[in-house]
């Protein structure tokens, strides 16, 4: 099958009036929506007061990564590096208020894909990465088996001690601490990908049509 016929992929595709595949959102809480249209051999970027053109044959790298935010837990971004360069990137969510966030899932989804299809046709040579790089990787691994200790250390001495208090506390604000890192480490694992076929792990599910 096809991109172009894998309705249950592109069924969130936003197209501009001369049909370009485009995708829209708000990076900040405080700024604009940034919309970012593929045309032909460029992809073009708008603030509403500044525009950026990106010749997709100069683009030397694409990395999408998992990376939750305070309030929405199912971030992700992709991350565009031309060979001059020059870098943009987006994510799946916009902010709408100090607490209010909208999630733009299927439209993601959908222009990522025809985005990484169009980079690798126009150059073969750029490189499609999957997670975050190897030392940030490390790291996080790292703070997450010494948090995880802390945590056994903590437990043992509540359960010694008998206290209740400190074992919900552990259990609660130490046990999601773990499992969001957890998570984070499941689906940031360094590596490359087939610009056709994305990793699923890094992007948010498409919109299935009902038959």
């Amino acid at each position: 099958m096809t991109l172009a016929d894998d309705s249950a992929h592109l069924s969130g595709l936003m197209r501009d009036h001369e049909d370009h595949p485009t995708y829209r959102h708000r990076p900040k809480l405080i700024g604009m929506d940034v919309s970012f249209t593929l045309e032909d051999r460029d992809l073009v970027w708008s603030d509403g007061r500044a525009t950026g053109r990106l010749p997709l044959h100069q683009i030397e790298s694409v990395r999408i990564a998992f990376r939750p935010a305070n309030l929405y837990t199912h971030r992700y971004r992709v991350d565009i590096r031309q060979r001059l360069g020059q870098k943009v990137w987006f994510a799946n969510i916009s902010w709408r208020g100090v607490a209010e966030i909208e999630a733009n899932d299927p439209a993601f989804h959908a222009f990522v894909r025809v985005l990484l299809a169009a980079i690798a046709k126009a150059s073969p040579k750029a490189r499609f990465l999957a997670g975050e790089p190897s030392w940030r990787y490390a790291v996080v691994a790292l703070t997450t088996g010494l948090l995880a200790l802390c945590l056994a250390y903590l437990a043992v001495q509540g359960l010694q001690a008998l206290n209740w208090g400190l074992l919900g506390l552990v259990a609660f604000v130490g046990g999601y601490t773990v499992w969001q890192m957890s998570l984070w480490l499941t689906k940031n694992r360094p590596g490359t990908f087939d610009p056709l076929d994305p990793p699923a792990a890094l992007l948010p599910k498409p919109v299935t049509r009902r038959t």
